[in-house]
């Protein structure tokens, strides 16, 4: 079985049409096909009166499914090709029956999960020192109470920050009970320094 390979392309992740059509067993040419064919129908998708929750359904974009692209074949001329989209792997697989579908299905799924994983293993915050989360968190506190927020307004912002920097979120702050940022948990927190 083929290895699909996802890949980032302007914030998106796709997959070349190439690796499609050979994970599912059928020439590029003839991926191409069915693709303009899916193309053509989302284009034609006009507004045609309301799903079952009352919304209108509307155009589709085509970039949420396929990009338009090219490649350099062994000739050194240019082909087209497409970048799918998992929603277009999605629409693609949906045409599918039997072990190509089912295999193929696996694959892109697999593909798409490795590259969001990857994706989340790369954001990680700035090295910063719990004590400077601390002063940090303190200073904002009291900005925001100048300003007039709410005692959950503050808590969340406080959580919030915890969490962006990887610091585990106090007791104090997970239970629904008067703020305190001089607790000694804070205190612990920036290393038994005061603001």
């Amino acid at each position: 079985m083929n290895i699909l390979k996802a890949h980032d392309f302007k914030g998106k992740k796709v997959i070349d049409s190439r690796e499609v059509a050979e994970m599912v067993g059928r020439s590029h040419k003839e991926l191409l096909r069915t693709i303009n064919t899916y193309i053509g129908y989302l284009k034609e998708g006009e507004v045609v009166g309301e799903n079952p929750s009352g919304i209108a359904q509307r155009n589709f974009a085509l970039g949420d499914f396929f990009i338009e692209s090219s490649y350099i074949d062994g000739n050194n001329q240019q082909r087209p090709n497409f970048l799918i989209t998992k929603k277009g792997c999605d629409m693609i697989a949906n045409k599918l029956t039997g072990k190509k579908g089912v295999l193929f299905t696996a694959a892109y799924v697999t593909a798409f999960e490795e590259m969001a994983e990857q994706l989340k293993a790369d954001h990680v915050p700035p090295r910063v020192s719990p004590g400077g989360v601390a002063q940090l968190i303190n200073v904002t506190r009291r900005i925001m109470m100048d300003c007039g927020d709410t005692p959950q307004d503050i808590r969340k912002m406080e959580t919030d920050m915890l969490e962006t920097w990887r610091i585990p979120v106090p007791l104090t702050l997970q239970q629904p009970a008067q703020l305190n940022l001089f607790s000694t948990e804070y205190q612990a927190i920036a290393g038994g320094e005061q603001a």
